[in-house]
């Protein structure tokens, strides 16, 4: 019988797995909604006239098409965005658990997609402007109703009103046998389809293709749950590294092999490896770095304080313990809900409590 102790170990443990499959069906969603303009099922062929973009900063335009400093911190940086012949574009969000009920969750989800709502400067083409944009929410299949509940009731009857055309798309991940992401819209229009993209009636994205995508591209602009990137870190950083030692190949389980990274390095690998820069070669300004740098920080601070690592300068350069472990994420995501269930059962004192914040500066 389990112990109360391990009871909450693996409670916390299912709730980060959760977080983590959250993750990456948000970049699925993401991924495979962009897929149905860039990429033309009928050719076989990626659409050249068509661009797409992840976290991208825009700015909102006055009356006279000046933008201000005040603007500049108005920035929106929507989930994805769709530019079709320079002309016309869709921007999106992904909120895969939308919260049911009328709270302010669901308000706040409704503002800022009203912020897209406006004027636009900042696109992907040469004068950074488009001629008109529509919004769409992509929420998932068992949330959608409480979206349209929500826009129903506290836009359409309220005071929120979108000028640009707005929809509602849900999606669902289904493990068949043949594995796929499916799409459809349950409120409003899209009026920009390409091709023969029927997502009134639902359109279903192979997992095969998806899968491809997602092994170049495993970050967006949203911090991921620590044990995510700390598995991308030691799988796609640490390793690589690791394996340029003549020892690595006669590594055992329980044998260690110090390798030094600096920080800067891991943060330059996972941008240009696994996050959505491909997308963004040709218009590069106003995209911001994913991993952040505070992130990598985090991860590397959480390897000193299970023990894993040490700082060998300021938390700029990192001496890793490597070791091949038969399953890096399952490993971190234990540690991490061995370290939050501490946390949890540790005796708070008023004036003494431990600073949510440990990284060191």
């Amino acid at each position: 019988m389990l112990s109360d102790l391990d009871k909450q170990i693996n409670g916390q443990d299912k709730r980060i797995q959760a977080q983590i499959d959250d993750y990456r069906d948000t970049i699925f969603s993401i991924l495979g909604f962009c897929s149905l303009w860039f990429f033309d099922a009928a050719t076989n062929q990626n659409r050249t006239y068509v661009k797409v973009f992840q976290g991208r900063h825009l700015s909102p335009v006055d009356k006279d098409s000046q933008i201000t400093h005040e603007q500049h911190k108005k920035d929106v940086c929507p989930d994805l965005g769709i530019v079709i012949r320079d002309q016309v574009g869709i921007l999106g969000e992904v909120k895969k658990n939308f919260p049911k009920g009328h709270d302010e969750r669901g308000k706040e989800i409704f503002a800022q997609l009203k912020a897209y709502d406006q004027e636009l400067i900042g696109w992907p083409t040469n004068n950074e402007r488009l001629q008109s944009h529509e919004l769409v929410l992509l929420v998932h299949q068992t949330t959608s109703r409480a979206a349209q509940d929500f826009y129903t009731k506290d836009v359409k009857e309220g005071d929120l009103r979108f000028d640009r055309p707005f929809s509602i798309v849900q999606f669902n991940r289904s493990d068949q046998r043949v594995p796929y992401f499916f799409f459809q819209l349950v409120e409003g229009k899209i009026d920009k389809i390409e091709g023969s993209v029927d997502l009134y009636h639902g359109i279903q994205v192979p997992m095969k293709n998806l899968l491809a995508l997602y092994s170049v591209i495993k970050l967006y602009d949203a911090k991921p749950p620590l044990a995510y990137l700390l598995n991308l870190i030691w799988d796609h950083v640490l390793t690589p590294l690791a394996s340029e030692d003549p020892k690595f190949e006669r590594l055992r389980i329980n044998q260690k092999l110090e390798i030094t990274v600096v920080v800067e390095d891991i943060i330059k690998r996972l941008h240009e490896g696994f996050s959505f820069f491909r997308w963004h070669t040709q218009y590069p300004n106003r995209q911001p770095q994913v991993p952040h740098k505070e992130w990598v920080q985090e991860a590397c601070q959480f390897l000193v304080e299970v023990k894993e690592a040490r700082w060998a300068k300021d938390n700029t350069e990192l001496i890793v313990f490597y070791r091949k472990y038969a399953d890096v994420l399952a490993h971190f995501v234990h540690l991490l809900a061995e370290s939050e269930t501490k946390d949890v059962l540790q005796p708070k004192i008023p004036g003494f409590e431990t600073p949510k914040n440990k990284n060191a500066n």
